[in-house]
């Protein structure tokens, strides 16, 4: 009776050890007692079944159950060192400390050494800004870019020298490109040529409408209705000429028309003088006519 009793007792005690789960229970005095949450603590463990808990402190942590009374500390960390706790840290897991602003970690798994960013020189510009975990990067700018401040985010472009204008100095990596205003005596002979060049071809344009339009005139103008006029003018000239002609007959007429002297050259059969007119043809007897008939010569 004794050894059945006692069998009785075991498998009570091993069911009881059983149904007690170590992780979110406890055993107090052969119970299987409650533990508080992660975050939380223990006040008084007054209740077996339901204990009562309270949650950890700011700066403090409890990653598991627990039934514990007090909350683990989170670490400590030194601004001396560049450290500075992660903003909101966490009461249910353990916040490691993270360099400040300006500085990064060496070591992603253990911080313990913070390092200052590295600054972009001028004449650099920032590819990757740097994170409590990595280090700036840096490059150099581009040609025909600058940038003269430290950590720039960009490289500007150099200026352009504008009409006028004429480069005083050339533009680097770390410096603009200077322009100044060009002497008037250089732009005076820009100027002055830009205009003459512009007159050549606006003269050149206009004789070339002027000459085509004088081929289009000459092209209607009819060569034969010309004659009446150049003959008009010769008939006017011939007409001037006998007019001084006509003014020195006279004296030449007078002269011949005088009285004419019988001789047997002008004298007739019968006796009579043969005056020859002025302007006319001497006409003699010829052998060959019976009558008294003229030939002209």
């Amino acid at each position: 009776m004794k050894t059945v009793a006692i069998l009785c007792l075991l498998v009570t005690l091993l069911y009881l050890v059983s149904c007690c789960e170590e992780e979110t229970h406890y055993r107090k005095q052969d119970k299987c007692c409650k533990k508080c949450g992660p975050g939380k603590r223990m006040l008084v463990d007054d209740n077996c079944e339901d204990p009562r808990c309270q949650d950890c402190k700011d700066g403090e942590y409890q990653s598991g159950y627990t039934n514990k009374t007090k909350c683990e500390r989170q670490p400590s960390c030194d601004p001396n060192l560049h450290f500075q706790q992660q903003m909101n840290p966490s009461k249910t897991s353990l916040s490691k400390c993270e360099c400040k602003p300006g500085y990064y970690c060496t070591q992603y798994d253990d911080c313990n050494t913070c390092r200052e960013h590295k600054v972009c020189k001028p004449g650099q510009r920032v590819v990757t800004k740097g994170s409590p975990v990595s280090d700036t990067v840096c490059e150099a700018c581009k040609n025909g870019t600058f940038s003269t401040q430290e950590s720039a985010d960009t490289c500007k472009e150099w200026a352009i020298c504008e009409y006028g204008y004429d480069k005083n100095a050339p533009g680097s990596l770390t410096s603009d490109r200077i322009c100044v205003e060009g002497r008037p005596t250089q732009r005076g002979v820009i100027v002055v040529g830009v205009v003459v060049l512009l007159l050549i071809l606006i003269a050149g344009v206009a004789a070339i409408l002027y000459m085509t339009k004088r081929h289009k005139c000459w092209k209607k103008i009819k060569l034969p209705e010309q004659a009446p006029k150049i003959a008009g003018l010769n008939i006017r000239l011939h007409q001037d000429a006998d007019v001084e002609r006509a003014i020195q007959q006279p004296e030449e007429v007078d002269e011949i028309n005088g009285p004419v002297s019988p001789t047997p050259s002008n004298v007739t059969e019968n006796g009579n003088v043969v005056e020859q007119e002025w302007g006319k043809e001497p006409v003699y007897p010829s052998a060959e006519s019976n009558s008294n008939s003229y030939s002209h010569f």
